[in-house]
């Protein structure tokens, strides 16, 4: 063994202490004394520790466990190793130990044939343990010396406890085969043998939740340390000045921000919704209303946010949009308000240029520690800046789909910030759109400050739809005859979205008159759940053949559904290497997913989409996606994908032997990035925790993490430290270190 790993040796002191070799001499008290020494056990245990625990390894150790002199052997072994462990100082090498033993201990347990289910349950138990044991001994790799005195108190503990039943399951095979006569004798003390294995199986349990309670203690102290220096190496990294987006640098602040200002969102067909349009355009160029807030509110699926892309459009041509902001469930970036304030900032002086300078010194001068305080970031970032904006006109912020913020206290506070600031910037208005939520509708209702709370985009009393008619004629008339427009219009009930989704399934050109018979499933005063239902297994229907297309068109759907920024076609090839088919399923699935383009981010069209495949099976009866076990297979692809790319000095920087201080002594930074790099490279650097963090606890999963950890962390983090995301480092260990903390053992609730 090398020195690193040396076993520390320490003479335990101390008048009526009792350590775990006394315990082991009494309970081997039958065991031959020529027991091997200690650094002939150590390469013993060094060979067998690394290997992965199945029959065949416990089997290859040189001895046969169902004989007598294999037991015995087993057991001077057992003795040797545990004497190492009780004198240890450190926990890497008692651990080591520990595994050696313990997969020792389970040769024997699996040759017992009495009792055979009670003894199944304690092989599971073992089996179980020596898993975890190897896993806590990677974790501590990087840290040979760590040390503490409850746990490896609790190591010995455990062990003492589990070679009181490795001893028993030793005495069942070398005792003789009982005859029958035998066995109808002794068939009371059977029974008290299988009470007593019983209990030494709840000691062995209980002994195991003590170890591994302490053990994740421990485990937790160090990522802990991991995530504190990395927090101020972020502080280094505050809001650069505003440049130009990239919509697939993924984990930066600009690709999520990309998605926020919903640069690919549809607008209006011409000649549509020309009263409502009319009607939002008048309030925004009047000066004199106190009404700086118009709430556009209505059902999903009524067309807010197309409207919303329209107007942003339409002012940002006028010189009159101050910033935009759309929230949505297709990037983590648009599903809370953390960077609402930043982005908008951002947004507003790419769009009103004389505030550029004052915005970014704004950014640079807000402390990180600040921005957990909502008003804060708005009234420094958004409404100071726009009160020196020098202009007659009204400019306006857009901010689309407030309901899609996943948290109603993000939502109350929120609007609140908004009520208490905005009439400071009496040159600014807000055009927001929601549906009509209660928490969003308890604080903008009874404000003096909103205007348009009675506008009503599906009225239901209104007979002609006639922006729906005007929509299905300039998108089909070439396609199906005026009749069977009608008949899309009056099925559609006023619904925007149903009449949009039908109109993309039939313009694809195949199934169309399966398509305009499922019309007949569809009533006129259904629900939109019902409505949408309908079209959205049609659209997954049609896209496979047979049972193997599903499985492969659900393994891309799935990663399209979890991921936490939308992804190409290309970056879902390099996750899914096995399947062939990722771009025709994507360009199948057009109905419901946008785009087809292999380097653009394919996004879902709409939330209800996304809320029908996560939903159950009754509903989606057979294209449900599981985002638990969904975001394991992401996490274990992005990992593949660091390993084989992660290097030190992974763009060649060090040319004089020292690297930069900062990264703006590199020309070209961004170029050299985005060169070397990959889309999926990328992805993988800025998600792999996050998505480790939302998976089942599985030992496979997490075994694949801490060699992670042991061997490409570090240069993981100069990558995102090039790459000025170290902000996504943070906080995907943090939600490591709280999965860690609340479920490392997904058998913990068990014990």
């Amino acid at each position: 063994m090398s020195k690193l790993f040396k076993i520390k040796l320490k003479k335990k002191k101390g008048k009526g202490k009792e350590n775990i070799t006394e315990l082991i001499d009494a309970s081997f008290e039958n065991s031959p004394s020529d027991v091997r020494s200690h650094s002939e056990e150590h390469q013993a245990s060094s060979s067998n520790i690394m290997r992965i625990t199945t029959t065949a390894d416990l089997s290859d150790s040189g001895t046969n466990p169902e004989s007598g002199s294999g037991a015995n052997e087993i057991s001077q072994h057992l003795l040797s190793v545990t004497k190492d462990i009780s004198e240890a100082t450190d926990l890497l090498s008692p651990l080591k130990a520990a595994c050696s033993l313990m997969i020792r201990g389970l040769q024997i347990a699996q040759n017992v044939r009495d009792n055979r289910v009670a003894w199944k349950d304690i092989q599971d138990d073992l089996s179980y343990h020596i898993s975890e044991l190897k896993w806590h001994r990677d974790s501590l790799e990087t840290r040979p010396d760590t040390a503490d005195g409850e746990c490896l108190k609790a190591i010995e503990s455990y062990l003492c406890v589990s070679l009181g039943i490795i001893e028993n399951a030793r005495r069942h095979i070398t005792q003789p085969s009982p005859s029958l006569l035998d066995n109808l004798k002794t068939g009371a003390k059977a029974q008290q043998e299988l009470a007593d294995l019983k209990r030494e199986r709840e000691r062995i349990l209980n002994a195991w939740q003590i170890y591994h309670g302490a053990m994740k203690r421990v485990l937790s102290q160090k990522l802990d340390g991991i995530t504190d220096r990395l927090v101020g190496l972020k502080e280094l990294q505050l809001a650069n000045p505003v440049r130009e987006r990239v919509q697939d640098n993924y984990g930066t602040i600009d690709t999520g921000f990309a998605i926020a200002y919903g640069e690919r969102v549809d607008v209006c067909e011409a000649g549509t919704r020309v009263e409502i349009l009319a009607k939002i355009q008048s309030w925004s160029i009047e000066k004199s209303t106190e009404k700086q807030i118009f709430w556009l509110n209505d059902a999903a699926g009524t067309g807010k946010t197309t409207i919303s892309a329209t107007l942003a459009r339409r002012w940002a041509i006028e010189g009159r949009l101050a910033g935009r902001f759309f929230f949505s469930p297709n990037s983590s970036t648009t599903e809370t308000t953390r960077d609402f304030c930043i982005a908008v900032a951002k947004d507003i002086a790419t769009n009103q240029p004389t505030l550029a300078n004052t915005i970014n010194e704004a950014i640079k001068a807000t402390p990180a520690s600040r921005r957990a305080w909502f008003d804060v970031q708005l009234r420094t970032l958004v409404i100071d800046p726009l009160q020196a904006l020098e202009s007659t006109d009204c400019v306006i912020l857009v901010v689309d789909a407030l309901d899609n913020c996943i948290d109603d206290k993000e939502r109350t506070e929120f609007l609140r910030a908004f009520l208490q600031h905005l009439h400071l910037a009496r040159n600014m208005k807000l055009f927001l759109t929601s549906r009509p939520l209660q928490d969003i509708f308890d604080m903008l209702a009874p404000s003096p400050l909103v205007h348009g709370a009675d506008v009503q985009l599906l009225n239901v009393r209104k007979s002609d739809n006639s922006d729906i008619s005007i929509y299905v004629e300039q998108r089909l008339r070439s396609i199906i005859s005026p009749e069977q427009q009608e008949m899309i219009v009056s099925r559609s009930g006023g619904l925007f979205l149903f009449a949009a989704t039908l109109c993309r399934m039939l313009e694809k050109g195949r199934h169309r008159n399966d398509i305009l018979k499922i019309l007949s499933d569809v009533g006129v005063t259904e629900k939109l759940e019902r409505k949408m239902d309908v079209l959205y297994l049609s659209a997954l229907k049609q896209a496979v053949v047979d049972k193997d297309a599903n499985k492969l068109m659900m393994s891309v759907l799935s990663l399209i559904i979890i991921a936490y920024q939308p992804l190409s076609i290309n970056t879902l090839r390099k996750f899914l290497s096995d399947n062939l088919h990722v771009k025709d399923f994507v360009q199948d699935l057009s109905s419901v997913l946008k785009d087809g383009d292999p380097d653009r981010p394919v996004k879902v069209l709409h939330p209800t989409f996304r809320e029908f495949v996560l939903s159950n099976e009754e509903r989606a009866n057979g294209f449900v996606v599981n985002p638990i076990t969904s975001s394991a297979a992401m996490a274990i692809a992005c990992i593949d994908t660091l390993e084989q790319f992660l290097s030190e000095d992974i763009f060649r920087l060090d040319q004089s032997g020292r690297l930069p201080v900062r990264n703006a002594d590199i020309i070209d930074l961004d170029l050299i990035i985005n060169t070397h790099t990959t889309a999926a490279e990328r992805y993988a650097s800025a998600f792999w925790a996050h998505h480790v963090a939302v998976s089942e606890i599985d030992p496979q999963l997490w075994s694949r993490v801490l060699r992670f950890i042991s061997h490409k962390f570090l240069n993981w983090v100069e990558l995102m430290s090039w790459r000025e995301s170290l902000g996504i480092c943070i906080e995907g260990l943090t939600r490591l270190h709280a999965k860690f903390r609340t479920g490392m053992s997904k058998y913990e609730s068990h014990i």
